[in-house]
């Protein structure tokens, strides 16, 4: 068996000096990697925040599409059910003297009925529910109209299968666009 050699002092401070110049190269070249990364991560960021806009942007043309396209129906031809309205209302807020803080989409006026319509480009099954709520906050903030007929409404371009299904349950009526009218596709209609 070969004897090892013993290292002079010399030598071991060489060792360790190697070793401390690898060390902080090591580091230096950590902190490069991790300034790269946070610069990638910030451009992802700003790349990302830039497509939620435009989408954001798309989402709302696409919401004021539709809404733009049932007031012009309504104003074209202010039927509903067969009855004659002659308010249309946009955008109603009850203010300065509102129960129930709301925004009401379009409401339809006449002597006898109300009608209450929330416009979705993309309608959801949650939004049948909401009506509810509209109805409640109508009754609180107009108590005037309290013997008037009022139908909910929820209007869009296209409804599932299951929204129809629990408008119907829920007595809340569906209008959807045909051609350049709308329609009613409901089949159960109250009124409250």
């Amino acid at each position: 068996m070969k004897k090892q050699k013993e290292l002079t002092w010399a030598e071991i401070k060489a060792m360790y000096a190697e070793t401390d110049r690898r060390f902080k190269e090591t580091a230096r070249q950590m902190k490069e990697t991790d300034r790269i990364i946070n610069e990638k991560f910030d451009r992802l960021d700003k790349l990302f925040a830039q497509t939620r806009e435009q989408i954001g942007g798309i989402s709302r043309s696409n919401g004021e599409f539709c809404e733009e396209y049932f007031i012009n129906c309504f104003k074209e031809d202010p039927t509903f059910m067969g009855e004659k309205y002659d308010q249309i209302l946009e955008y109603v807020r009850p203010y300065p003297k509102a129960v129930i803080d709301d925004e009401y989409d379009l409401i339809l006026h006449n002597g006898n009925s109300v009608v209450l319509i929330e416009m979705k480009y993309k309608a959801r099954l949650n939004d049948v529910g909401k009506m509810f709520s509209k109805l409640e906050s109508y009754r609180a903030n107009y108590p005037m109209n309290k013997n008037y007929k009022i139908y909910l409404c929820l209007a869009s371009f296209r409804f599932s299968k299951n929204i129809r299904e629990k408008a119907d349950e829920e007595g809340v009526v569906l209008i959807q666009q045909k051609g350049d009218k709308n329609e009613v596709i409901s089949k159960n209609i109250r009124t409250w």
